[in-house]
């Protein structure tokens, strides 16, 4: 692993657990059995949910690069 890669894969891994950790609170209610969120907090997940899609997209494709160029 290059060095440079790195960085990259740190932001990665954090856009992924960002992903799965906000992806689990939205669908927690409907498809686990548990309470559903409150209209502002679900309104808060889902734009977490979106902005670390942006951060694992650009992660992963930042890695691609450093990795295999």
């Amino acid at each position: 692993m290059r060095v440079a890669a790195i960085p990259w894969t740190i932001l990665t891994v954090v856009g992924l657990v960002a992903t799965l950790s906000t992806g689990f609170l939205i669908v927690r209610g409907p498809f686990f059995g548990g309470p559903t969120l409150e209209p502002l907090s679900l309104l808060v997940a889902a734009g977490g949910f979106i902005a670390a899609i942006i951060v694992l997209a650009l992660g992963g494709s930042k890695l691609a690069r450093a990795l295999f160029v």
